[in-house]
């Protein structure tokens, strides 16, 4: 197996895209290949790679048509780090969602995903397309990364021939320690079988080792945070850090803290190249970084039975405290606390990925509960009684270890108040982040929620006077 194209990702959900129009036998964006995926085992990949090398499905001379009969076959060639690349697809050729972003440059342990697109191509007429593709890297002395890897781009009907061709299977790239530093020539032959034509797309990578750079002037933290999912620069996540945390008003680091550990729990998840220098960083910091060092890695190790790469015996004992903290904005735990939601957003910053906006969704299960808390309330103050619904009340009603106290909310209360501010926080969110607002869209059109969860959604995507009018 070449060292470069190390791993297979298999994609198996595939898109098609069209302006209005959708290629895709499974109805629901999935995440991408990328850390939180499943790679193909490497014993199993020569296997694999004889697998994927397509069968021809059509014959020499067969009719075809295709949506521009006078232009030619139009494939393309992505080469990115964004490891949303999967989800963003139906949206980043209409507009609604960050376009593709080419990379330029790699650090070593980095993935690239290696993405064939097609456009114009010939279909039978049966619907029936033949398309495939072959990629070779080049490394820095000019000798070539291994054999070809050759695949399916899309050799399945398609619904129209406008639709622009997700790849069946794509391929990562990244360098292993001993690949030399430099330039990367990555090509890619893509070949229409229909109608016998073959495009040569290259794409040039130059692969760097990882030093903790400077920010570039005028560099705005928080902008970078909130925009980082359109244009990932992972390289800059080490010195931005103190800018985004120790800068803030002290009183205002404690609610910045949840979306703040979500968001490098997302980047080193993805980008576990960095941990290395994080870990170097923890030692060498002032104590003030140390500190908000010791709280994004015990967070992001919260769970780790052991040291991963790129964190040393000393600093693992060092975090104990830090990874035993029990982290009230584990989104793994059934969500219950705003906290929560803060720390889905910050993935969701972090990466574009469609699966913190469908965890947040999730909440919308608990739409029988909407006005448990007026009820409860009133109750309450007919009887004379307190009703408390203070943000550390509510913390307390739902820690299992607090017990349930009378004077309490129950649990029901504690549901609508959780929807009342996750329903916030989708309304929020859809319109600061036009990817939100087409994911949220994309839900409604695949039609698989229960009528009450749909009409809550609806009511979010309303303009902001009719949603404030009709809000729950």
């Amino acid at each position: 197996m070449p060292s470069c194209l190390r791993r297979l990702l298999f994609v198996t959900v595939l898109f098609g895209l069209a302006v209005g129009c959708v290629q895709r036998p499974s109805t629901r964006p999935r995440g991408p290949a990328s850390a939180l995926s499943v790679d193909t085992a490497p014993e199993a990949a020569t296997a694999a790679d004889a697998r994927l090398r397509a069968a021809r499905v059509t014959r020499p001379g067969m009719a075809y048509t295709r949506a521009e009969p006078a232009a030619p076959f139009d494939p393309s060639l992505v080469v990115t780090t964004q490891v949303a690349h999967g989800d963003i697809f139906v949206h980043a050729f209409s507009g609604s969602g960050p376009r593709y972003v080419a990379v330029e440059r790699l650090y070593r342990g980095q993935q690239a995903f290696i993405l064939p697109f097609a456009r114009n191509y010939g279909r039978a007429a049966d619907g029936r397309t033949d398309l495939t593709y072959e990629i070779t890297i080049r490394k820095p002395d000019g000798t070539h990364d291994g054999a070809p890897f050759s695949s399916q781009l899309w050799q399945q009907p398609v619904s129209g021939p406008r639709l622009i061709l997700y790849p069946s299977t794509n391929v990562s790239f990244y360098a292993e320690p001993l690949d030399p530093l430099g330039d990367y020539v990555i090509t890619a032959r893509i070949t229409d079988h229909l109608s016998g034509e073959t495009k040569e797309l290259g794409h040039t990578l130059r692969l760097l080792d990882y030093a903790r750079p400077d920010l570039p002037a005028g560099f705005d933290a928080q902008t970078w945070f909130h925009r980082y999912y359109q244009q990932p620069t992972p390289e800059l996540a080490l010195p931005a850090l103190p800018r985004l945390f120790l800068e803030l008003p002290a009183d205002r680091r404690v609610n910045a803290l949840p979306s703040l550990l979500g968001f490098y729990d997302q980047l080193l998840t993805d980008n576990a190249w960095l941990l290395p220098a994080f870990s170097a960083r923890l030692a060498a910091g002032s104590p003030d970084e140390a500190y908000v060092l010791s709280l994004i890695l015990g967070h992001h190790l919260r769970a780790a039975p052991a040291a991963p790469a790129g964190i040393d015996f000393a600093t693992w004992v060092r975090l104990e405290d830090f990874r035993a903290h029990p982290w009230p904005d584990d989104t793994r735990a059934p969500l219950q606390q705003a906290a929560q939601l803060d720390s889905l957003w910050g993935r969701f910053l972090a990466s574009g990925l469609y699966t913190p906006v469908e965890r947040v969704l999730s909440s919308l299960q608990d739409h029988a509960d909407l006005g448990a808390a007026d009820r409860w309330q009133k109750l309450r103050a007919e009887t004379g009684q307190p009703a408390d619904l203070s943000p550390e009340t509510l913390a307390a009603a739902a820690d299992p270890d607090f017990g349930s106290p009378a004077d309490l909310p129950p649990g029901e209360v504690l549901r609508d108040v959780f929807l009342r501010t996750a329903l916030w926080s989708l309304r929020s969110h859809a319109r600061q982040h036009m990817l939100v607002r087409a994911y949220l869209d994309w839900t409604l059109q695949i039609g698989d929620l229960p009528a009450a969860q749909k009409d809550l959604l609806e009511r979010i995507l309303r303009p902001d006077t009719a949603a404030a009018a009709a809000a729950p």
